[in-house]
Formats: C-alpha cells, sequence, structure tokens
C-alpha cells in the first residue's frame, strides 16, 4: 500500500513568509534607491557637526563621530524637523539643538559672494539645495525655531533630479548682517522624503565694541604642535583661535595649544576676543609659525589600494599628503572625494 507524505506547514507558512520580506525589500530599494548611503555634511563654511568632528566644538554627542548624518524629512519650512530641533535634524543628534551665544564656535562670514561647499558621500539623485539665515535681532539663547530665520531662502539650487559631484559647490550671495549669525543649509534628496541638516555658526563682526588682541606670540614649537599665548582684552568673556583663517579653538584663558600639525610646515595664526553676548573683536595680527622637523609630501606612509583606511588617517600620494575623512577601501586620493589634502 503506498505511503502519501503530507506536506510540513509550518515549513511552508516560514517559506512564504521569508519570500514575502524578500519582496518587500526589492520593492523599498526600487522606490528609495541609494538613500542609505547618501549622506552629507557641509564642509565650508565649517557645520557645527563638522566642527564637532574636529574638536572644535565639544560636548557634541554623536555628532562628533557622523556630521554628515543629521537626517530629516525634507520640504523646509513647511516640512522638515520641527521647531527646537532644527539643529539636530529631528533630535538626530540632540546636543547640537543646545543654543546660547557662547556654545558654539564660529566661522568669520562676509555678506556678498561665498562659495558653499558639500561633502557627499554618495551623489544621489538631488532635487535642491538650499540656504537659510537667521533674521536681524533673533535671539540666540533660545531654541532654533523657523522665528529665528528668514524663511525665504537667500540662496537655492534646483537640480531637478539630477546628481551633483561628491564635492559640490553652490555659489551664493549671502545678505547683510552683523554679529553672531546661524546659516542653515539643506541638502534636499530626489526620490525619497529625504533632507540632510546643517547649521554653520557664523561670524560677521562688526557687533563687538572690543579691541582685537594683542601681542601674540608662539610660547612653544613643536613637530606637530605649537603653543600660542597674548594679552587679556578687557571684557572678553573668551577667545577664539583661527588656524590658517579656520577655527580651531575656543579658551577662557590667554593661551592656547594647536595640536595635530604636520612638521616642518608653516601655519599662520590669529586671535579675536569674543564678549558676553557672543560677538567677536576683530581679528589680532597674523602670527606666522613654522613647525620643527623636515615636514613635507612623503611624511606619511604611501597610500595602498589593498589597505582600509578610516577617518583620520593620513597618507602620501603622488607627491601630495591627504586625510581620509571617513572609511575608504581603494579609493585614490583626489582631493575632492574621501580624500582631502592636508599639508
Amino acid at each position: 500500500m503506498m505511503n502519501l507524505a503530507l506536506p510540513n506547514h509550518t515549513l511552508l507558512h516560514k517559506l512564504v513568509a521569508a519570500c514575502g520580506m524578500l519582496l518587500m525589500i526589492a520593492v523599498l530599494m526600487l522606490l528609495f534607491p541609494n538613500t542609505s548611503s547618501a549622506h552629507g555634511y557641509l564642509d565650508v563654511p565649517a557645520s557645527r557637526a563638522l566642527l564637532c568632528k574636529t574638536k572644535v566644538n565639544t560636548d557634541c554627542g554623536g555628532a562628533a563621530y557622523e556630521p554628515q548624518s543629521a537626517e530629516a524629512g525634507k520640504g523646509f519650512p513647511n516640512g522638515g524637523p520641527g521647531d527646537g530641533s532644527i539643529a539636530s535634524a529631528g533630535n538626530t543628534f540632540p546636543k547640537l539643538d543646545e543654543q546660547t551665544s557662547t556654545r558654539w564656535s564660529k566661522v568669520p562670514m562676509t555678506a556678498g559672494p561665498q562659495a558653499f561647499k558639500w561633502q557627499l558621500n554618495a551623489a544621489h539623485a538631488t532635487t535642491t539645495f538650499k540656504y537659510f539665515i537667521t533674521k536681524p535681532g533673533w535671539n540666540p539663547n533660545a531654541p532654533l525655531t523657523r522665528a529665528s530665520f528668514d524663511l525665504t531662502p537667500f540662496c537655492q539650487e534646483d537640480f531637478n533630479g539630477a546628481s551633483p559631484t561628491n564635492y559640490h559647490t553652490t555659489n551664493c550671495n549671502v545678505p547683510e548682517r552683523t554679529g553672531y549669525h546661524v546659516i542653515l543649509a539643506i541638502w534636499e534628496v530626489s526620490g525619497a522624503p529625504t533632507a540632510y541638516v546643517n547649521v554653520t555658526d557664523v561670524d560677521f563682526g562688526g557687533g563687538s565694541t572690543l579691541p582685537a588682541p594683542t601681542n601674540l606670540a608662539s610660547a612653544a614649537v613643536t613637530d606637530t604642535s605649537v603653543s600660542l599665548n597674548w594679552s587679556a582684552v578687557a571684557g572678553a568673556s573668551s577667545y577664539q583661535v583661527f588656524r590658517n583663517n579656520v577655527a580651531v579653538g575656543t579658551t577662557s584663558s590667554t593661551s592656547f595649544t594647536s595640536t595635530g600639525l604636520s612638521s616642518g610646515t608653516t601655519y599662520s595664526f590669529t586671535v579675536a576676543a569674543i564678549d558676553s553676548s557672543g560677538k567677536a573683536s576683530a581679528a589680532s595680527s597674523v602670527l606666522a609659525v613654522k613647525t620643527t622637523g623636515s615636514g613635507g609630501a612623503g611624511t606619511y606612509a604611501a597610500w595602498s589600494a589593498s589597505t582600509v583606511y578610516v577617518g583620520g588617517n593620513k597618507v602620501s600620494y603622488n607627491g601630495v599628503n591627504y586625510e581620509a575623512k571617513w572609511w575608504t577601501l581603494g579609493e585614490a586620493p583626489t582631493g575632492t572625494n574621501v580624500w582631502k589634502v592636508i599639508p
């Protein structure tokens, strides 16, 4: 007599469920291609989160490790991150929402033509890049809300689904302001409800009556560091130090050590005094200091296509030194991709 085997219904149900899940994933990938890798951040002028990564800003939480991941819904001001969580891209990095006149280091800014440069991990199809700025008379000691900003972008670049390069520049005309302001830069990707939100703290100057610091001098120099000091400014609550016109730190004392430098390399330093409202004085006279050691291209190990590099790793390639911005393998340094040129 023939015995017929009945199907294992439990196994059959599991197989059907697994096939359904795979089908759902395939559909989502078609609807939202590459969105997981389409991260990016504003490199110039340096965003609040990028200055966290470079340790100019401190106590930043996860933003110090992933400035490219501040992701929110698109459509600002009608959509996007809610009031009070604009800087954090809707609480992606809550620490970034802390807002006072002195909480964050500021990047010098002038009205008129300015280049806004993005580093994009993936050159994803794009809807638009747009830029907003806080209103004259905004309150720098209150959480950022839509009421803080002029809600008409002062600059907008439409892509209509085209893809930018990995290092993309928008040329804008920045409006007149004085003192401390916040610029909100948004990259909206196409084919998904996603935007990458960056805020940049900028100082237009002209808002402080403090004089520029004087007697800036180098107290000590090594292969990789320069120690600075200067005369105190009456009324200053802190001082901001700039290296090659880029903010590298803030201190309440009249001394600062700039570290992580390249040997045998000349750097230019200036210092600005910051008053209790967060407004900066004019910068000090420039001090040029050369680190000790031979330096020059070839200081670092040669780049290898078979080596995995992570953010901060430094290499030499075709006579030029580079530093990795994030994880990479087999991507030759060019200065316009994952690798940036360093002295």
